[in-house]
């Protein structure tokens, strides 16, 4: 689908932020004092309508992989639809292909929303609600979901946000903590649990796995500003994706372990009906001594 896509902006002296509501509730860029924080999205990618080639969308109501599909939960067995393209499992949940409808939104925070029915994509009724706000060097994203089934249903939700790597100006380093690495199986499905690896520069690293027992907050030095990340209690997970030879990384707070359907930890988060789960992000920017 191609076609002009509405932009939502929101402002202050430091933040310049585009959201596109109907483009999967995604951040299309955000920029901090003149630099792009996120990877901004190409305006060939924005007129294709290709939310993966964004700078964030949100992850609802599952992050990352359920292996090739299927699960079992409730005594019952589920196939869900492939979402993407040469892709053998379902990916990334539901929100970040469906429009969202805005609700307030005063240019330095917005609020917008989903309401999800049961269908092939996912078996349980559940509404959604996204964040965005911005004060002074802060950027924060908040999220809910509401489950609004008449049954128990598993939840989970995070964000996927893209940094953009300037090799040509120096180093980009991620510090934080966490306690376990999940190592990938051929099929990209979580198959062992490791001692983390300490990286090095971003820039020379190749990585794609889910880190467990994540402290919920990180630091992100990059040759023109620091960003500082603070996650609520209900993100204990990161996923870290840096594909071979892109000048990207992404780093993507999320409630559980990929494949968590499938029995790896920390588990999705079962809610029952009318029960709702909530989780925030907070980016906040300093600019670099000399």
């Amino acid at each position: 689908m191609t076609g002009a896509t509405e932009l939502f902006a929101l402002g202050n002296d430091a933040w310049q932020v585009r959201v596109a509501p109907a483009l999967g509730g995604a951040i299309v860029d955000a920029r901090w004092r003149g630099r792009d924080v996120l990877r901004p999205t190409p305006a060939v990618e924005l007129a294709a309508r290709n939310v993966r080639k964004t700078a964030c969308y949100p992850l609802v109501p599952f992050s990352n992989r359920i292996a090739f599909g299927e699960f079992a939960f409730g005594g019952a067995q589920y196939t869900l639809l492939k979402n993407l393209p040469d892709m053998p499992h379902a990916i990334h949940g539901v929100g970040f292909q469906q429009a969202w409808s805005v609700g307030e939104n005063d240019g330095r925070s917005m609020h917008m929303q989903i309401a999800h029915t049961p269908d092939a994509r996912w078996p349980f009724a559940f509404e959604a609600r996204q964040s965005m706000a911005i004060e002074g060097d802060t950027l924060t994203l908040g999220m809910r979901i509401t489950n609004t089934d008449t049954v128990a249903a598993p939840c989970g939700l995070g964000w996927h946000p893209f940094f953009p790597l300037d090799t040509q100006a120096g180093e980009t380093h991620l510090r934080t903590a966490w306690k376990s690495m999940l190592l990938s199986d051929a099929d990209d499905l979580p198959c062992a649990s490791v001692d983390p690896i300490d990286f090095g520069a971003l820039d020379s690293t190749v990585v794609d796995n889910c880190f467990t027992g994540w402290s919920g907050q990180a630091r992100i030095d990059t040759p023109h500003h620091r960003i500082c990340v603070e996650a609520s209690e209900a993100l204990r997970c990161a996923v870290l994706f840096r594909p071979q030879g892109q000048a990207f990384f992404a780093f993507e707070p999320v409630s559980h372990a990929n494949n968590a359907l499938h029995g790896n930890d920390p588990p999705m988060q079962v809610l029952a009906p009318g029960e709702a789960l909530e989780a925030r992000m907070v980016m906040t920017l300093h600019a670099l001594t000399k």
